[in-house]
């Protein structure tokens, strides 16, 4: 059987097996969103808070919805076994065969990712469709499409900027601590729990020029209806540049990093 192919279905299976976790991932980001809907709650009952962000209660409230699921599902955790089989050799039974190291660990990532994808769809559809309700969301069939396409296209984003920023493994003798503060810092930069562009049109051009807000607000403001048409196509096409471009800086690592590796352990 093809390699890829199995280590795609073991990440399936993997996340299947570790359903219960995310499940519990899941639930936890709940009180966080509680929070923040009372916050915006009393900012907009109590100030003009529309004109300075400028989001109604309705879009922010369907940010604050919408963003924690889709920080939730383009979420990685490959950074640390990837420290692991640098620092302890496990990266040395890759080495010997006939596999790339870093499609092993795209097939597995998106194999783990398949179930949480499609249970992550059930309840944006929930959202959504409570958001409609609720707060007058108006929707058409080709701004679902192209959310849809941007979480994926998010997903990949996602899965090669934190590729690269492990790969630093190589270099660094354990580096666990500082994958946690990165993982803290680009849920922030990305609008996981803010949408950047309340803070003026600096924090606008930033988050257009940087790909971190392309793997969290962007897909969730397709959704809100915060983008046209054109740029949601501009969009699109930053998805893929950076995409590309992280590729290609994650393949540069890995093979300078090869001349550092020691291939002990293992």
């Amino acid at each position: 059987m093809n390699p890829y192919r199995c280590i795609f279905q073991m990440g399936i299976e993997k996340s299947l097996e570790y359903r219960v976790n995310v499940l519990l991932t899941m639930a936890g980001s709940v009180f966080p969103v509680v929070l923040q809907t009372f916050m915006w709650t009393y900012l907009y009952g109590h100030a003009d808070a529309a004109a300075s962000t400028g989001y109604s209660y309705s879009q922010i409230m369907i940010y604050t919805l919408l963003a924690t699921l889709v920080s939730q599902l383009v979420s990685t955790g490959f950074a640390w076994q990837i420290n692991d089989d640098i620092r302890q050799g496990g990266l040395n039974k890759y080495l010997v065969r006939p596999v790339h190291y870093g499609g092993c660990q795209f097939c597995s990532f998106l194999g783990e990712k398949i179930p949480q994808f499609l249970l992550l769809l059930v309840a944006a559809v929930a959202v959504i469709v409570f958001s409609m309700a609720v707060f007058g969301l108006t929707l058409s069939a080709a701004r679902v499409f192209l959310f849809v396409i941007s979480l994926l296209f998010a997903l990949a984003l996602n899965f090669f900027l934190f590729y690269s920023i492990a790969l630093i493994s190589f270099w660094l003798t354990d580096v666990n601590q500082f994958f946690g503060t990165v993982g803290i810092v680009l849920v922030v930069i990305s609008g996981g729990i803010l949408p950047l562009d309340i803070f003026g049109e600096k924090a606008v051009f930033l988050t257009r020029l940087l790909p971190f807000g392309y793997t969290t607000q962007f897909p969730v403001n397709i959704i809100n209806g915060r983008y046209s048409m054109c740029m949601v196509g501009t969009g699109l096409l930053c998805q893929i540049f950076w995409i590309v471009s992280f590729a290609f800086l994650g393949e540069l690592l890995w093979k300078k990093g090869l001349r550092h590796y020691i291939a002990v352990g293992g």
